[in-house]
């Protein structure tokens, strides 16, 4: 027994049962753990294809349920498959003190074609490199045989340098790029996704860096806030029963919430 509303489907499975594709940051992990036990609730569903089971967006969320011992989580299933569904990607904006390290770093993780701004998202868009890094003094790409996996590796790289020399590391929207070159950030893409890649990470554990990949889901639902104390017990009727006493609201498209702003609709379940 399931739940749908304006299009959206929610369900409760095992917490083993699901495929993540991407790896986490341990900061936010620690932080979903420390909200979760604070409030007491799943808040958001996470965003499963319904036919792999692989986790298109809530990889924190899963895995803070692990850590907590839940053995079930609300999920809202899709079909992947659908052009609904949006795959982008995020950008890493890395901020350095000393413009020759971070070159250093580039040539010895491979990453040293000068091209102009337009050739580096060309060969991105056509997967013909694995990575550029954009700046406002430059493009840098790396080489043109590069696999999806050699491009990860040096993003893991790169991100593991940052760490050792103190670079400051955030994440923009792809569409975004251009405002953190202005800022003077320099701009790690890699190429183009696909959702077979997805797929294919999600199958053989063989996890992007984290915030690599960005889903847009429309309409997105949020604010489910289910109580975790029942979690272990419920079963899909449960969930299903409570969903149907609610009063799902659509907030329309670049409405905030928690904190950020999303370019798809959102769906609001919790109870008023």
């Amino acid at each position: 027994m399931t739940f749908e509303s304006d299009g959206v489907r929610m369900d409760l499975r095992p917490v083993a049962s699901l495929l993540p594709h991407e790896e986490i940051i341990p900061e936010q992990l620690e932080k979903i753990v420390g909200q979760i036990r604070r409030d007491g609730v799943q808040k958001d569903p996470v965003i499963v294809d319904r036919d792999s089971g692989a986790v298109l967006d809530g990889m924190h969320r899963l895995a803070a349920f692990g850590k907590l011992n839940l053995e079930n989580v609300v999920c809202c299933l899709v079909d992947y498959s659908s052009p609904g569904i949006e795959l982008r990607r995020w950008a890493r904006v890395y901020k350095t003190t000393r413009k020759d390290l971070f070159d250093r770093a580039l040539e010895e993780l491979g990453v040293a074609e000068s091209v102009s701004l337009s050739v580096a998202f060309d060969s991105l868009d056509s997967r013909k490199v694995g990575l550029a890094v954009l700046s406002r003094d430059g493009c840098r790409v790396s080489g043109k045989q590069d696999g999806l996996g050699d491009a990860f590796r040096t993003v893991k790289r790169l991100d593991e340098v940052g760490r050792t020399l103190g670079w400051q590391r955030s994440f923009v929207r792809e569409d975004e790029v251009d405002f953190a070159l202005e800022d003077g950030g320099n701009v790690l893409l890699v190429k183009r996704l696909t959702k077979q890649d997805v797929l294919n990470a999600a199958r053989t554990r063989s996890l992007f860096p984290c915030k690599t990949s960005m889903h847009t889901i429309d309409p997105r639902p949020v604010a489910l806030d289910f109580p975790i104390k029942d979690i272990n017990t419920a079963t899909p009727k449960t969930i299903a029963e409570l969903l149907k006493k609610r009063s799902p609201r659509l907030w329309p498209a670049g409405s905030e919430y928690e904190g950020r702003r999303y370019k798809e609709r959102l769906l609001v379940l919790h109870q008023h």
